[in-house]
């Protein structure tokens, strides 16, 4: 083990799927199918700006304080967006999907947040990098990768304060 991830391979293989269009992909099912599709964007746009931030400054990326923390705000909020999707999930297995409308509201909620957040960060990022005609065809990709159907978080945050009243306490169960 080199203590290393193999983040170039990763990117080498987005970019190559960037390259070739939009492909009808492999369609997730189930439970909370929509929050890991949203996880997978997530996955992808924080692989897409640190490929266009390596493309850039290759070796020299890590004196790029500012990249580099970008980077790392998408890597963390998607982490902790996979996170919430597989407590959700875990909830759903042992006490079934109706049971678990709590937790699924609090997951959506919180994964609407976070990409909001990553979606600022990698247009941080990709405003660094690029500019004219190469900026407007980075943006252009960010958005198609970004691409999703925004929960209803104005009625997720009812329902979730309605339990909360209910019980008399945050609770997931």
């Amino acid at each position: 083990m080199s203590g290393q991830l193999p983040l170039m391979p990763a990117i080498k293989k987005l970019m190559d799927e960037v390259l070739s269009g939009p492909s009808l992909g492999e369609e997730l099912e189930g439970p909370l199918a929509e929050e890991r599709k949203l996880v997978a964007s997530a996955k992808k746009l924080g692989l897409f700006a640190a490929g266009a931030a390596t493309q850039k400054y290759m070796q020299s990326i890590q004196d790029q304080q500012e990249i580099m923390g970008a980077i790392a705000d998408m890597t963390i909020e998607t982490y902790a967006m996979e996170s919430a999707v597989l407590r959700a999930q875990k909830i759903v297995e042992r006490q079934g999907e109706s049971a678990a409308a709590l937790p699924i509201a609090m997951t959506r909620v919180y994964l609407s947040q976070a990409m909001e957040k990553i979606e600022a960060a990698a247009k941080k990022v990709i405003a660094a990098v690029a500019d004219g005609d190469m900026l407007r065809t980075q943006l252009a990709i960010l958005r198609r990768l970004a691409k999703h159907e925004p929960f209803n978080v104005i009625e997720l945050r009812q329902q979730i304060a309605q339990k909360v009243i209910e019980r008399g306490k945050y609770t997931l169960a």
